[in-house]
């Protein structure tokens, strides 16, 4: 336990830094090198590497990863001297490697390398029971870091929060509920204080959780077309401006119609200004 952990976010490497941040450089090795530089192997050695979203790694780095992790070595950026290597490696994504192989995205060699044991994170959407457990959790920590007194979620939140479907998992639910204990007034995370994405979405996701509470009229008759119909429509538009960070020109643009009718249609379906 007293060994070194290292962290590594792969999403954030540019290509051209890549190969420097992994493996290190020497001085003068090429422009811009005016120190010498320890890798990430190397500040791990002899401990953990954990390597988030390798998935977004390019095909280069991928096959100088390969080789390290094969022969257990590296080699600085303008060094000849070999330094061996006693890393356990961890790595984590959010694509499907598989899919990223058949694609030509990721190395087949590599994932094998990687996938001598895998744990699969299911995403937040489908863990119903833990999302409530979290924002109090995430709403306590806020309290002390923010200096606030917010205790609980409305009813209202609470509904909102199990039925958005969480794209960005716990580290959006993180935020959010600091975000909404930034802006409540008193001790109860009230509705407004919800960004519009999630205080407007209605569509349920979980329905046999101790949270949940009444449907949204949109699903009270599931067998009715006209229901079905405008289900379908709000799903879309909604998933649109959120893709868009709700800019209504791009979003009216992508769904191949003018910008009055996309706000009639969000009117129609209550989803906002």
């Amino acid at each position: 336990k007293n060994k070194p952990f290292i962290a590594m976010d792969c999403g954030s490497l540019t290509k051209e830094l890549a190969a420097s941040e992994f493996f290190g450089h020497e001085k003068g090795s090429f422009t811009g090198a005016l120190y010498t530089k320890i890798g990430h192997f190397e500040m791990a050695n002899g401990g953990t590497l954990f390597l988030d979203e390798v998935g977004n790694l390019s095909y280069d780095i991928q096959a100088a990863l390969l080789r390290t992790v094969q022969e257990r070595k590296v080699k600085r950026i303008g060094s000849t001297k070999e330094i061996d290597l006693d890393v356990r490696i961890i790595v984590a994504t959010n694509e499907n490697l598989q899919e990223g192989i058949q694609k030509g995205r990721f190395r087949e060699d590599l994932y094998h390398r990687f996938n001598e044991f895998s744990i699969y994170m299911p995403p937040l959407r489908e863990r119903g029971s833990d999302i409530m457990l979290l924002a109090e959790h995430f709403l306590r920590i806020a309290n002390e870091e923010l200096s606030r007194n917010v205790t609980s979620f409305s009813d209202e939140v609470i509904e909102c929060f199990m039925n958005y479907r969480w794209p960005g998992n716990i580290r959006e639910l993180k935020n959010i509920v600091r975000r909404a204990a930034l802006l409540s007034e008193g001790d109860e995370v009230p509705l407004k204080a919800l960004p519009l994405e999630i205080s407007n979405y209605k569509i349920p996701v979980f329905d046999n959780t101790p949270y949940t509470t009444v449907a949204t009229e949109i699903r009270e008759n599931k067998h009715d077309l006209k229901n079905a119909a405008l289900e379908a429509e709000y799903e879309t538009i909604l998933r649109v401006l959120r893709e868009v960070n709700f800019n209504k020109t791009k979003a009216a643009e992508i769904l191949k119609i003018d910008r009055k009718t996309l706000y009639n249609k969000m009117k129609a379906i209550n989803l906002g200004k």
